[in-house]
C-alpha cells in the first residue's frame, strides 16, 4: 500500500492555493487556480481541482495518485452547513475531504492549532476566534451583508464617492479623479459595470485608495478610517472572549494596521503558518478522530 498524501487547499474570493506533503511533513508541491468561494458553486470546485491537479503536477505526481491524497479544503463561502455539504457531495478524486471555512484553516495554520484568534482582512472579511474549544465567529458573512472593513467595501466606498463627488456631494480629489476615469466620468458606466462585478473586482480599487490616503486626500482618508474602526471593532471583540492575540491574514491588513489605535496595533501578530497549512493541519485531525471513534 502506497503512502497517504496530504493535501492543504485555501480557497478565497480571488485566488485558490493547494500544497501537497508527503506523511511526514515534507512539501512536495504547489498550485493555484482562481476564486475558490463555495457561493460560487461548480466554479469553485472546478477551481479547487485545477489548483490541486496543478499541486500534483508540480510534485511530479499523476491523476491516479489523488486517489492517495486526503484533503482539507479551507474555502469562503462555507460557513452554513449546506454550503458545506455541496462541496463534499461532488465528485472529489480523493481518498477523505474534510471542508471548513477558510478563516477556520487560517485560524489553525496561525496559531498551529493552540488557541487565538484571527482577522482575515484581503477582498472579504472575517474574525475568528478558538478559546477553550469554542470556535466564536466575527462577521464572515460575505458581501452581500457583510465584509465591513474589507478591500471590496473600501473599493465599492471609493466608487461611490467617487460619484458623490461627480455629483458635487463630497470633494473632487485625485483619488476621486482617478477612480471616474475608469468610467469614463459617466455614472452609467460604473453602474452597467457593477452589474457583474465581483468582490476582487470592487477590491482591485483598495490599492488606489491607500496610496491616496498616505497622501492625505480628502475622499480617501475617510474611506481608510471607517474601515479602520471596522477593523478594531473586530478586533475588540476577539480579545473580548478570550483570544490573547490576533493573527493577521489578508493583503489589506498590512496596509490598514498603520491606521489602527496603538492598543489594537499592538496585538496584532504575525501568523506561524499560513492557511494552506491549517489545511493539512485540519484533514490530519480529522484523521486522527476518525481513527480514535474506530478504536473506543
Amino acid at each position: 500500500m502506497r503512502e497517504p498524501l496530504f493535501m492543504g487547499v485555501d480557497g478565497g474570493a480571488t485566488r485558490t492555493r493547494a500544497r501537497l506533503h508527503d506523511a511526514d511533513g515534507k512539501k512536495l508541491g504547489e498550485g493555484s487556480a482562481g476564486a475558490g468561494n463555495a457561493r460560487l458553486k461548480h466554479d469553485a470546485i472546478a477551481e479547487v481541482l485545477q489548483a490541486c491537479r496543478a499541486a500534483a503536477i508540480d510534485a511530479g505526481l499523476e491523476e491516479a495518485d489523488l486517489g492517495r491524497v486526503h484533503a482539507g479544503l479551507g474555502l469562503a463561502g462555507t460557513q452554513q452547513a449546506w454550503d458545506r455539504d455541496f462541496v463534499l457531495s461532488q465528485p472529489l478524486p480523493f481518498a477523505s475531504v474534510a471542508v471548513d471555512t477558510d478563516a477556520y484553516t487560517a485560524l489553525l495554520g496561525a496559531h498551529n492549532g493552540r488557541d487565538g484568534a484571527i482577522l482575515i482582512v484581503g477582498t472579504g472579511f472575517a474574525g475568528l476566534a478558538f478559546v477553550n474549544g469554542e470556535r466564536i465567529n466575527v462577521s464572515g458573512w460575505g458581501a452581500d451583508i457583510a465584509d465591513e472593513g474589507s478591500g471590496m467595501m473600501i473599493g465599492r466606498n471609493a466608487i461611490r464617492r467617487s460619484l458623490w463627488a461627480l455629483e458635487g456631494m463630497a470633494p473632487m480629489t485625485p483619488l476621486a479623479e482617478a477612480v471616474l476615469d475608469r468610467f469614463d466620468h459617466h455614472p452609467p458606466n460604473a453602474v452597467e459595470w457593477a452589474g457583474t462585478a465581483t468582490p476582487g473586482d470592487f477590491g482591485s480599487f483598495a490599492p488606489l485608495v491607500f496610496e491616496h490616503a498616505d497622501k492625505r486626500d480628502a475622499l480617501a482618508m475617510p474611506i481608510v478610517e471607517d474601515a479602520a474602526r471596522d477593523v478594531s471593532r473586530a478586533i475588540a471583540r476577539l480579545l473580548e472572549v478570550g483570544a490573547p492575540s490576533v493573527a493577521m491574514i489578508g493583503g489589506v491588513f498590512p496596509r490598514i494596521l498603520p491606521w489602527l489605535p496603538p492598543p489594537y496595533r499592538a496585538v496584532c501578530v504575525k501568523p506561524e503558518r499560513d492557511p494552506v497549512d491549517g489545511a493539512i493541519l485540519m484533514i490530519k485531525q480529522a484523521l486522527e478522530a476518525k481513527a480514535g471513534d474506530r478504536s473506543a
